[in-house]
């Protein structure tokens, strides 16, 4: 489901570092094993979708937090006292190649998180910024209960485009919004349009006008899914599993779903430049908290208390000779460039404006040209006005298409978008037909190419409005509609009419790493500092863009790291609260504050999720592209699925939150 291309990036790349950092690595050599990882992952994954869901013994649901509404009977008179307890933390999974296991370093003089950066202002920083200030000062809490947290939040780019990129669905990522601030949870979905249905239709594979009044125009129908419908029987279903798991004592707890106590569903489309838009004006008229524009990062570094003052951390270092700091935590959600992640992957930040991390990607041989027509006042409906979004899929000859609308802010009219997948002629999948050209990076023109030479296009992965593509492609894309022979006509409608029309690659990331998504920056002198620098967004798991998920794993990250965060502070709070309260002696009982250790959880808690979405979503990008014989696979393959109920179950797991 090519819900939207938030972020046309993939997850697969290799975890060999190339030394020569302006040039790409040799493709076969970095290509080969992220295709066998890529291909025995996603056939794991898929399969797992054929099991239906049964007894959850490990299931984390808390039947006093489900809408009665759903449950259809009441919880009364159950014995819910082992819900009371907090449920343990998730298994290891094998996010990281090194030892998992978090420092075991004394906390008995740890001192709580006040300063963290966040590097990026997208969707995922912006995010944590709200998940981090809605904890300053929590409800029914006087002041100096909570530790204060100072926030500073860099963006590389000029400032905020309300008009930049497409549009996302949101799903999961609401629930993280709903647990962080309903009021802005409420905010975003009055300016959104609720998701209501999913239609795919393929080209007739024979037939036509053949003059018995059979609309072939249009396609056949091979799959339908009724997604508020849907979400509701998945609700029901994990309500009555934890009312039994709770019966049999096996009732653990959990938070999370995607059905209101008011029983709204949480399913949405919006422009990204309009949630964007209304986070951060938000998040400075909450907190206070402004975005620090033009800050692109250089370097970090730690640096020494060297004074009375007893501050001591990270310092981050700009590209226009600024400094900032020092900082507990540094927060990387600085996309799939991500110079965070850099240091996270090597201990070191690169002089290139590329991530030494990212330019080991490999350009999968997917394109996605994407169009958006914003909303006319006079003809089309507001967001208010509108009956909801519902997602056309069209699948072509070797193309695959989606068309929706988006909304664009509460009262304003909804905009339409049309996104074209299809796969670069130039290549075999990820493998080039000529020669890669290794002596420049990569380019934002759709079609530039030589004989001798097969230029990779850009990830464009900021939607920056200087990487469009001119207009006169577009009589190039009505071309491409054509041959592929794509049912309906939405598509060349909107491409016709667009105001922002985009041409771009799909790249593979590696979810795979030696030090995962945390590495602790350390002190030249005393070894261990205490002070990390973590990922989250895309700058953790870049995700292929075929389940329209990339934005709603972001928030739910922001959402789950600053818990973790917030958790280590009490922890340190309640034992200074208690060895005051002994004398000095804190209790051998308490929980050892361990930063390390609560930043590995929120680390293994997100990594199977989100690789798991990668592996589904990267094997559905090549399986909606195929041609001919496999074309005809495609059509049958979602016809089959969705009839035995898999297409639903994939499109609900990849929804439902996991935090």
């Amino acid at each position: 489901f090519n819900q939207s291309p938030q972020h046309a990036t993939t997850m697969i790349s290799t975890m060999a570092h190339s030394t020569r950092r302006n040039q790409r690595p040799k493709t076969t050599a970095k290509v080969a094993p992220s295709i066998l990882w890529l291909f025995l992952l996603s056939l794991v994954e898929l399969s797992s979708s054929f099991i239906p869901p049964g007894p959850v013994p490990r299931a984390i649901i808390n039947v006093h937090s489900i809408p009665r509404s759903i449950l259809g009977r009441s919880s009364n008179g159950h014995n819910n006292s082992a819900l009371s307890h907090s449920s343990p933390p998730p298994p290891l999974s094998s996010t990281s190649l090194a030892a998992t296991t978090a420092s075991s370093t004394s906390s008995r003089n740890a001192r709580p998180v006040r300063r963290i950066a966040i590097i990026g202002g997208g969707i995922a920083g912006l995010t944590a910024a709200h998940a981090l200030g809605s904890k300053l000062s929590p409800p029914n809490t006087s002041a100096g209960d909570a530790t204060p947290i100072r926030i500073d939040v860099f963006d590389s780019r000029e400032r905020f485009d309300d008009t930049s990129g497409s549009g996302i669905q949101l799903s999961g990522g609401l629930v993280a919004l709903e647990n962080i601030s309903p009021e802005l949870r409420v905010k975003v979905t009055e300016a959104g349009l609720p998701l209501k249905e999913v239609v795919s239709r393929c080209r007739p594979w024979f037939g036509g006008n053949d003059g018995e009044g059979k609309d072939v125009g249009e396609g056949w129908k091979i799959l339908e899914l009724d997604v508020s419908n849907a979400i509701r029987e998945r609700a029901r279903a994990d309500a009555n599993n934890a009312v039994a798991a709770d019966e049999n004592g096996n009732g653990n707890e959990r938070e999370f779903g995607l059905v209101t106590d008011r029983g709204e569903v949480l399913a949405y489309t919006i422009l990204r430049g309009t949630l964007q838009r209304i986070l951060y004006e938000e998040l400075v008229e909450t907190y206070g908290v402004d975005v620090q524009f033009r800050k692109s990062l250089r370097g970090i570094s730690y640096s020494p208390n060297e004074g009375s003052d007893d501050i001591e951390g990270i310092t981050c270092r700009f590209r226009d000779g600024e400094t900032s700091g020092p900082y507990d935590l540094v927060i990387g959600c600085d996309g799939v460039k991500s110079k965070v992640k850099e240091y996270v992957d090597f201990g070191i930040t690169g002089e290139s404006e590329t991530s030494s991390s990212s330019s080991s990607a490999i350009y999968s041989g997917i394109r996605i040209t994407f169009a958006v027509q914003e909303g006319d006042v006079a003809t089309e409906p507001t967001n208010v006005e509108s009956d909801g979004a519902r997602f056309t899929q069209a699948f072509g000859n070797g193309a695959y298409a989606l068309t929706t609308s988006y909304g664009a802010g509460k009262g304003r009219p909804v905009a339409r978008g049309a996104f074209l997948v299809y796969g670069d002629e130039n290549y075999i999948g990820p493998f080039p037909k000529r020669k890669p050209d290794t002596k420049g990076d990569a380019i934002s023109s759709p079609r530039a190419s030589s004989k001798e030479f097969t230029t990779p296009l850009d990830e464009n992965a900021d939607w920056t409005q200087n990487n469009r593509v001119p207009k006169e492609y577009i009589t190039e894309c009505m071309e491409l509609l054509k041959s592929a022979e794509m049912p309906g006509n939405d598509v060349a409608n909107i491409v016709r009419n667009s105001d922002r029309f985009f041409d771009l690659g799909v790249y593979f990331h590696n979810p795979f790493s030696w030090n995962g998504w945390i590495r602790e920056v350390p002190d030249n002198m005393n070894g261990k500092s205490g002070k990390f620098c973590v990922l989250a967004g895309d700058a953790a798991h870049a995700m292929p863009p075929f389940l329209g998920q990339g934005g709603n794993q972001a928030m739910q990250d922001a959402y789950m790291l600053a818990s973790k965060i917030y958790e280590y502070n009490e922890q340190i709070q309640m034992q200074q609260t208690r060895a005051s309260l002994n004398g000095g002696e804190s209790e051998e009982s308490l929980v050892e504050p361990n930063l390390k250790s609560l930043l590995k959880e929120y680390e293994h808690r997100r990594w199977l999720p989100t690789t798991s979405i990668t592996a589904k979503a990267a094997l559905l990008g090549y399986l909606e592209i195929g041609s001919g014989i496999f074309g005809n696979f495609r059509d049958t393959f979602f016809f089959v699925m969705g009839k035995i109920g898999v297409a639903k179950k994939v499109f609900l797991d990849a929804a439902t939150p996991k935090m």
